[in-house]
C-alpha cells in the first residue's frame, strides 16, 4: 500500500509492463515489501491472471514461468518431466520451471499456458477424461 499509491498497475507501468522487470522488482529488489507476492508461484500466477482477465499487455510475455504449486510439481513428476529425487529437493520450484522452460523453448506456447490444466489434472487425482 505504501509503494504506487496501492496500485500495482502503477507498477507496472513504471517498470514498461516488462515480465522480467516486474519479477525482479518484486522478488529481489523489494522482496520484504512484497511479503506474500514475492513467491516463485504467486508472482508468476498475479501477472498471469492479470494478463489473462485485464487488458494489460506485457513485454516478455513468454517469460512468464509455470506457477509452480503442489499440484504443478506433482502433474510434472508424473509426466516424467521431474524425478522422484528431483520432486523431493528443497528447490523443486526451480527444476519445475527450468524444465518447463526448456519444454516449451522455441514454441508458440508459454510455461504460465500449462499451469491451470496440470493444477485441475493434478486436483483430480490424474484421472482420465473421457
Amino acid at each position: 500500500m505504501e509503494l504506487f499509491d496501492g496500485d500495482i498497475r502503477k507498477l507496472f507501468d513504471k517498470l514498461d509492463n516488462d515480465i522480467d522487470k516486474i519479477r525482479d522488482y518484486i522478488q529481489k529488489q523489494n522482496k520484504k515489501k512484497f511479503p506474500y507476492l514475492s513467491g516463485t508461484k504467486i508472482c508468476n500466477y498475479l501477472m498471469y491472471v492479470i494478463y489473462q482477465y485485464t487488458d494489460r499487455e506485457y513485454r516478455n510475455i513468454e517469460n512468464l514461468t509455470v506457477a509452480p504449486d503442489t499440484h504443478v510439481c506433482k502433474a510434472t513428476l508424473k509426466l516424467g518431466l521431474i524425478n522422484e529425487e528431483e520432486f523431493n529437493s528443497s528447490n523443486v520450484q526451480l527444476i519445475v520451471i527450468e524444465r518447463w522452460q526448456e519444454l516449451f523453448k522455441n514454441t508458440k506456447y508459454k510455461p504460465i499456458d500449462i499451469h491451470t490444466p496440470l493444477w485441475l489434472w493434478s486436483r483430480n487425482g490424474f484421472k482420465e477424461v473421457k
